[in-house]
């Protein structure tokens, strides 16, 4: 008997997914609150990352940073586009 795995898509496409779970998961948290206010607290952001480092050596000029803004919708977005990725 063989034993059959199964093989998921490439990390790119799990990345990609969670990315765009992440940006539409936010965009209905957004409009969740602006249509009901009363659930402000659902919608509230938080901030997780680096913030922006600049540094000027005259000739080049490097900025790094990175920052995300997450609420419970956009981790809500998250785990769809995970269950997504499972299913592909």
């Amino acid at each position: 008997m063989t034993s059959r795995t199964r093989t998921y898509p490439g990390w790119q496409i799990f990345i990609l997914l969670l990315v765009l779970g992440g940006i539409i998961g936010g965009w209905i948290g957004d409009a969740i609150v602006t249509l009901w206010p009363a659930a402000n607290l659902l919608g509230e952001m938080q901030s997780v990352g680096i913030p922006t480092f600049s540094m000027d050596l005259g000739v080049i000029s490097f900025t790094l940073g990175f920052m995300m803004h997450i609420n419970l919708f956009t981790i809500i977005g998250f785990i769809i586009a995970y269950i997504v990725y499972k299913r592909l």
